[in-house]
């Protein structure tokens, strides 16, 4: 992965005591633009920042191959990124599929980081026998309704022109005012699926700027998405349950400090679920409850740029 692709903003100020480079990751269907609101606020206090935009998505290469996207690769990608940028003590701050990056880095290069945070997604703790099918029969029995069907359409053969057909569709999908709508339209089998071809459309969240959707939708206009759909080809196809098989026992918890934001009204990451994972996965975390959906880093940022402030200056003082 070629550095040139990645953004990174840097300050410091003589005198200072060091602190720590944060390294923002983003996920699914976005881009470093994500981070907006959080690299503006950390910037001007003093943080080097680097916001990379992950494999496939934004301005960076797209394999269209789901072997490009094992997470030991996406990590080592990373890592050559942060020496290029000479970036020694990292806080990795994740979302979405940027948790799962996180993680993995948890576990192949604990050495690096100082700590983690991981917003609306939790850890996610190697799964080397992990299957989608009992993901999806698990969570419907727990929750009542799938929360991971939607991740079942991505990695269909023909999702991407599906979506690349139906974009205001995807994206009212993606950012609707009512969080909620999830629960019928998004998460259980089919139903994403099913949205797109009637072509149907939400009211869009109002903490979504149109210059946000026009990046977005422009990106996915001009390069496709199959290559981002290939995160979760990785996942179904079990390209990402091999790639967990060599991570040892020992490298499962985290032991650094840890910070989860829950969104209690994600309806797919269920906050309830990620506070028990973090509870059993990370034994020095600080969790925080927000009465926000899956994008609280746009929905409420001053809210997270404080509460992930104050946990970083415990953290290194």
């Amino acid at each position: 992965m070629e550095t040139v692709n990645y953004r990174k903003l840097k300050t410091s100020h003589p005198g200072d005591p060091p602190l720590p480079a944060l390294l923002f990751l983003h996920g699914f269907p976005t881009s470093s633009r994500l981070w907006r609101h959080q690299v503006k606020y950390f910037h001007e206090r003093g943080f080097s920042v680097c916001a990379p935009d992950l494999l496939g998505l934004g301005d960076t290469s797209k394999p269209a191959v789901a072997e490009a996207y094992r997470a030991s690769l996406i990590c080592k990608d990373i890592i050559e990124i942060l020496d290029a940028e000479g970036l020694h003590i990292v806080i990795a701050i994740g979302h979405d599929l940027g948790s799962k990056v996180a993680s993995r880095l948890a576990n192949f290069y604990p050495e690096r980081f100082q700590a983690y945070a991981f917003l609306a997604v939790p850890y996610c703790a190697p799964r080397p026998l992990s299957k989608m099918d009992h993901s999806l029969r698990l969570t419907k029995k727990m929750c009542g309704y799938e929360l991971c069907g939607h991740t079942h359409f991505y990695a269909e053969d023909n999702a991407d022109k599906i979506i690349e057909n139906h974009l205001d569709s995807f994206f009212s999908a993606m950012f609707p005012s009512d969080p909620k709508m999830w629960v019928t339209q998004v998460a259980p089998i089919g139903a994403l699926k099913s949205w797109l071809e009637r072509d149907a459309k939400a009211p869009m969240a109002s903490y979504v700027k149109p210059e946000d959707i026009t990046v977005w939708r422009n990106l996915v206009s001009q390069e496709g998405i199959a290559a981002a759909l290939c995160w979760y080809k990785a996942l179904v196809s079990g390209v990402n349950a091999d790639d967990d098989k060599p991570i040892p026992l020992e490298r499962y918890p985290v032991h650094q400090p840890v910070f989860f934001a829950a969104a209690n009204h994600d309806y797919i990451s269920r906050s309830t679920l990620g506070v028990a994972i973090i509870n059993y996965n990370c034994k020095n975390a600080t969790i925080r409850e927000f009465q926000d959906g899956h994008w609280l880093m746009m929905s409420s940022p001053a809210e997270v740029n404080a509460a992930l402030f104050s946990w970083i200056m415990d953290c290194i003082y």
